[in-house]
């Protein structure tokens, strides 16, 4: 599903709306580091279980663009 229309008008309603989406970005983007270092078999994929969820791991994947730790070009 492409969030890109939604978030744009939601990032247009207040100034402080970008700044929620670089936190939650920057949550996803920390989870996803902290789950990779930790071995599966202690945490079980925690992660990797909540972006396999339709509709919340799509919008998750949408929130990483925002985040000051995503080095790939926005």
């Amino acid at each position: 599903m492409d969030w890109t229309p939604v978030i744009d008008f939601l990032n247009t309603l207040a100034p402080w709306v970008q700044y929620v989406f670089m936190g939650l970005g920057s949550i996803v983007i920390i989870g996803t580091i902290i789950d990779n270092l930790i071995p599966d078999d202690k945490d079980k994929g925690f992660m990797k279980k909540i972006m396999e969820i339709p509709v919340l791991g799509s919008l998750l994947e949408a929130f990483k663009r925002f985040s000051p730790f995503n080095f790939k070009d926005k």
